[in-house]
């Protein structure tokens, strides 16, 4: 059975595809699996490895996601990568494969993963998701226009030189202390969405005894042709449980599960190892 908080309602996928699901236009792909050992690594994440060619991308785009990827978890408390490269997935699939072992062997409680389709910084190392600070993970999907000027930091320093990592830092900074980080983090998003233009949001992360979701697209600076319900459909977040694990996925992933649930605009779903059910917020 299938229980899960206030999301969209269940959907089927029958055949290639779920019933409304869009295959056409999808950027970055994301995915988190927690739960209590053993998690379902070694399937989760080879029905993942096709979407950096499979996985659908803006029509003003060429097919793919070869911009680099990332695999991170946790051992001994500590973030880790298990693998991380700026090259295109497809051209180290036994390293991919290498990594998804490491991560199962690890016993990690979360396991995230990225496949990059670059929209701001060049394909290097220090570009490519997950990106780690204070033993957190994180991985975005999305634009957002202005960051440096949007994220003040005062600590932290990016590596590389993207908008995205330059807003989980700002978010890891002020969340690092708060007494509820969900409810800080919640307070966040409302505050910070006022003055941001950004395509979408769409995140994962974990400060490693919680995985966060959240799923939000943006309805300013569109591209050429782009229209508000195109958009709607391509940021995307999925939900689905195997076993003692969920997977939240940026498409539903249909040899890991017949039955995922989109998480809603504005949605942030936390998830525990011990509560894979998530605790849903609309933000």
């Amino acid at each position: 059975m299938i229980q899960y908080g206030p999301l969209l309602g269940v959907i089927q996928v029958k055949g290639d595809e779920p019933m409304w699901y869009s295959w056409r236009r999808t950027m970055c792909r994301l995915i988190g699996i927690v739960g209590k050992h053993p998690l379902p690594v070694i399937d989760v994440l080879a029905a993942f490895f096709p979407l950096g060619t499979a996985g659908h991308v803006k029509c003003t785009m060429k097919p793919g996601h070869l911009d680099g990827w990332g695999l991170s978890g946790f051992s001994a408390k500590r973030a880790v990568y298990f693998d991380r490269r700026a090259e295109a997935v497809t051209e180290g699939k036994k390293a991919f494969e290498l990594a998804a072992q490491k991560a199962a062997k690890s016993q990690s409680p979360i396991v995230m993963g990225h496949l990059r389709k670059a929209s701001e910084g060049a394909p290097e190392i220090s570009n490519t998701h997950p990106f780690h600070y204070r033993d957190w993970i994180f991985a975005h999907n999305g634009t957002i226009f202005g960051a440096s000027a949007s994220f003040p930091l005062r600590d932290a320093r990016p590596q590389g030189q993207t908008d995205s990592e330059r807003f989980f830092l700002w978010l890891a900074e002020a969340l690092y202390s708060a007494h509820d980080r969900t409810d800080a983090l919640a307070g966040l998003l409302k505050k910070s969405r006022e003055g941001l233009v950004y395509s979408a949001l769409n995140f994962l992360m974990t400060d490693g005894e919680r995985l966060w979701a959240y799923r939000e697209f943006g309805d300013k600076r569109f591209d050429p042709g782009e229209t508000l319900a195109e958009r709607e459909k391509y940021y995307t977040l999925y939900v689905t449980r195997v076993d003692r694990s969920a997977v939240v996925c940026s498409e539903p992933l249909k040899s890991v599960s017949k039955f995922w649930q989109p998480l809603s605009q504005r949605t942030l779903a936390v998830f525990t190892p011990d509560m894979i059910a998530p605790r849903t917020m609309s933000i």
